[in-house]
Parts: structure tokens; sequence; C-alpha cells
């Protein structure tokens, strides 16, 4: 039995504006059932109304793709995200109905009658029967019938007298007839506007229906294709679908597949990729933790508002525990002066009672130990050098190698952060994937082209070492190095992030690099993108100081 609702849908159920409560929590668990056929769901609606029927024959018919429901039992989590989207095209269609109703104005009318007292029929019966008439065929609804009607009775009445003292008992049986065809005509008329709106909803239901399926349909076959390609990252898998953002272009899925075929085809590219996941392996640390000790002890106190038993003497104005001695000064004129001032400064000496009771009480005492504690793999800042020099084997090097990287850093869970500049740069976010896809295809199919300014890209990665995210990141910078110099200032900035531990890699692809910047760096490969087997060459010498 599914007892349980998903604590998604909750703030759904409870604060829904369509539909009531029962019915909310019904349509999620039947959503759920449609998507997952193993869940044993036997409830039934108490009460169902007819737009709930509209709506449950249109979901069965959204629910019918089977492609969708594939989906729906592989992925629990992508249940939620369909639900979800379901429940937001429900909750729009309710309000587009509402909003572009026809028979809004007409509603409000028939409820202006329905408030209307009995005694002011006998006058405006016939603004009612002719507004009726001028909506409705004979046919639907016979107003000439109820015209007649209200005309026999409404001539035993004086209507003008009625209005004048509504509660007179004079009219008593006319004002009952008229009531028996009040009733009758606004009941006759309720059930025609009720079916006039119903039609109007099933046939907009319907074409609402056909767009959303249109849309959520070409989704579901997008997400096959993608997940194709985004193995790796399929941990996320829900946060792929989000149907807010539209369609990808073919454009999109064809750069992706691209790549993702090269990567399958070169081992030795792989294998370079893991070999850099490696260059800041988990590694063990010492931590002090500290804790806490209570410890509850119980001690008996004194406690003089108990008054069971004498505990001393002190000096008060209290006369009924007054010892005898100062009792005595009343005994004589001479000395009841003295009595009265010691009353008055409270100082005649009296018994002083007492009590004891047990109080509890806690001792914290506070206590540390050491342990081992593995760190996380650290995170990646990607630089990769997209100016005009790199075109051709190194900028298709560059690109397969950051793809790879990608997907390295997907897979183990690591904060990754792109950079690509030539004279500007351009920066994305790949630590949420989900929504960096986009980023990554322009990415992939942009054109290398423009000169080479790795400042701007070194001061982005320094910004990014002083977040917290990315406080213990290595930076890799994949260039053909053709360049005339790195700026001081950020050589400095640079050696400053050296000294806490951060380390910079460059990987060169290029025969002839500037040697005074490659320099600067803590780990340098350099290699001949005409050179048969480079890749090997990389992932081998990688491998050497893992």
């Amino acid at each position: 039995m599914l007892d349980q609702t998903p604590p998604d849908f909750s703030q759904f159920i409870e604060f829904g504006n369509i539909f009531d409560r029962s019915t909310r929590a019904y349509l999620v668990k039947y959503l759920s059932r449609k998507l997952d056929p193993s869940l044993d769901f036997k409830e039934e609606l108490t009460q169902s109304s007819p737009e709930f029927e509209h709506l449950q024959k249109a979901l069965d018919q959204i629910f019918a793709h089977q492609n969708l429901q594939d989906l729906g039992q592989a992925y629990p989590r992508l249940q939620h995200e369909i639900i979800r989207d379901t429940l937001h095209w429900i909750r729009q269609s309710h309000t587009r109905n509402k909003r572009e109703n026809p028979y809004k104005e007409e509603q409000k009318e028939l409820e202006r009658w329905h408030t209307r007292p009995t005694f002011m029929w006998a006058r405006h019966w016939y603004k009612l029967t002719n507004y009726l008439r001028d909506i409705y065929t004979p046919e639907d609804l016979d107003t000439k019938f109820y015209a007649q009607k209200f005309e026999q009775i409404s001539q035993k009445i004086d209507a003008w007298e009625l209005e004048r003292n509504p509660k007179t008992e004079q009219y008593a049986p006319e004002l009952a007839e008229m009531e028996l065809v009040i009733e009758d005509l606004l009941g006759h008329w309720q059930s025609l506007l009720t079916a006039k709106r119903l039609q109007y909803e099933l046939e907009n239901i319907e074409k609402q229906r056909e767009e959303f399926c249109e849309l959520l349909y070409a989704k579901v076959e997008e997400f096959v294709k993608l997940l194709n390609i985004i193995t790796p990252f399929q941990a996320e898998i829900g946060r792929y679908w989000d149907m807010s953002r539209g369609l990808w272009q073919d454009t999109g899925f064809d750069v992706l597949n691209q790549y993702a075929e090269l990567l399958q085809k070169e081992e030795s590219i792989r294998d370079l990729a893991d070999q850099l996941g490696r260059l800041r392996e988990a590694q063990t640390e010492i931590e002090e933790e500290f804790y806490e000790e209570s410890i509850s002890r119980k001690t008996w106190v004194d406690d003089y508002s108990l008054q069971s038993e004498i505990g001393g003497i002190h000096t008060s104005n209290d006369l009924n525990n007054i010892l005898p001695s100062e009792a005595s000064f009343l005994a004589f004129p001479e000395t009841e002066s003295v009595f009265l001032k010691k009353y008055a400064e409270q100082n005649l000496l009296t018994f002083q009672k007492k009590g004891q009771r047990l109080v509890e009480h806690d001792d914290i005492q506070y206590h540390s130990y050491k342990k081992q504690k593995r760190k996380i793999k650290g995170p990646f800042i990607i630089c990769v050098d997209t100016s005009g020099s790199m075109e051709g084997l190194p900028e298709q090097i560059a690109k397969v190698l950051s793809f790879a990287i990608i997907k390295m850093a997907a897979r183990e869970n690591r904060q990754c952060f792109l950079i690509s500049f030539s004279i500007g740069i351009k920066t994305i976010n790949l630590s949420n994937l989900a929504y960096s896809l986009d980023e990554v295809v322009r990415f992939l199919s942009m054109s290398f082209h423009g000169g080479t300014d790795v400042s701007p890209a070194m001061y982005a990665s320094i910004d990014m070492l002083q977040s917290h995210d990315y406080r213990e990141a290595d930076v890799l910078m994949v260039s053909d190095f053709v360049m005339y110099e790195i700026r001081e200032e950020v050589l400095r900035k640079i050696r400053q992030e050296k000294e806490k531990g951060t380390q910079f890699h460059s990987l060169t692809i290029s025969k002839n690099p500037n040697p005074e910047i490659i320099e600067e760096f803590d780990n340098t490969w350099i290699y001949n993108p005409e050179e048969r087997g480079i890749i090997r060459h990389l992932a081998h010498d990688l491998r050497a100081i893992a």
C-alpha cells in the first residue's frame, strides 16, 4: 500500500488551489503508481467531481507512453521530476481555464439570483426570464413556462406592499409556492451552466493535454539520448530533466556524442584524465574532536521556605516565632515601647525555621581525542587556451582532454571549474553540470581564434582559489604557451598560492613554448602535437608522479 506521500509534494497537498485535500493526496499517489506499477495502490476517492474525472482520463492517456513509464521505473529520482512537472501543468491548466472561462459572468448572475430574497422575486422575476430567454433555446430551458408560473403567483401579491413589509404573513402561501418555482428554475439553470462549463473545460484540457504531451514526449526522447552520453553523471539524473529549460537543439547532442565517441576510442585520453585526477589523491590527516561528558550529582540543601524544624535564631518581626524573652517586654508598660521599637525595626529575636530538599545538578567535563580523517579529493580548475595558435590538432586534444576531465570529476564527485581564454575569458562552473551542459556544448563547438593573454585566466583562477569550494584546488593550464609573458603581479599571486599548498600544472601542446613562462609551474609536460602517440606519452609521464 502506498501509505506515504513523497515529502516533495506535501506542500501541494496541503496548500494546493485545485480540488480538495483528499483529492490532491490521491492525485499524487495516482501519478506515482502510473510511473511505478509495482506500487500497491488500491485507494479510491470517496467523492469525485466531473472535473477530476475528465482530468484522470487525460492523465491515463498521457502516461500510456511506454518510454515515459520505462524511465520512471528505472530512475526513482526522475519520477519526482515528472510528477512535479505534471502537477505544474495541472495547476496551469486549471488557472488558465478559470481565467479564460467564457461563462464567468453568467455564473456570477446565477449566484446573485441565488442570494436574492423571495419577496423581491415578486416584482423582479421577469428580468431573469428575459435574461435566460436570450441565452437558452426553449428546448433547453422553457422560460415561457416559468414566466407564466411567476405571473400567476405575482397576481395574488401586492409586490410593493411586500417589499415594504417582507415579514408579513399575509402572502406566506404564495411565497412558499414561489420558492418551489425558484428552486426548480435555478436548479435547471445550474445544470445547463455546469454542462456548458464542463464541455468548455473538456475541450480545453484536451488541447492542453496535446501541447503538454508534445513537450513531455520530446523531452523523454531527448533524455534517452542524453543518458548514453552522460553515463558518469547519473547519480544526479533527475537534475538533467528540467522541462522549464525547453528542449535541446540536435546540434548539442551531436557535439556531446562526437566527443563521447572520441573519448571511448581514445583509451589513452581516459587514462590521462584518471592520472590527472590522482595528482591530489585522498590523503590522511589528523583531526582533533572535542566532546562533553555530563556527570549528574544529587545533594541535600537547606530550604528556609519549608520551615519544618528550628534551624537557629535571627532578627525579624515574625510574631509567631518570637523568643519568650522578647515577648516579656510586653509585660510592663515601661518596656512596651522597647518592644514596639524593635518590632518596627524588624529587630526582634525570632526562631528561624528551615527544611531540606534534594537538588540534582550536572557537572560538565570537556574531553578531546584525535582521529585520522581521509581528505576528499581536491577540486580542479582547468584553464584552456582558445587562441588562434591552438587551431588544429592542439585544439582537438584540448577539447577531448577537457571533456575527459569533466567526466572524471563528475564520476568522483569533485568540484570542477573551466576557464577558456584568448584575449578575454569565459568561465563554466562544472560543479552543477545539469545546468552547465549548454555551456559545455558551446565550448566544444567553438572555434579557437584570437590572440593570447593568459593573465585574465590566472586572475580568475586565483579568485576561485579564495572561495570555500576551491580553496584546495589544483590548477591545470592547457596551452601552446606561444605568448610573451605573464604579468609580474600575476606571478606574485601565483607564488603566494603555492605557499598555501596549491599546485599549478601546465600541459604544453607545442613545439616551441616560451620557457620563461612554463618554468613557473610545479609540473610541466611539453609535447609536440605532431608526434605520434602523444597522449600515451602524457599518460605515462603523469603515472610516474601520481
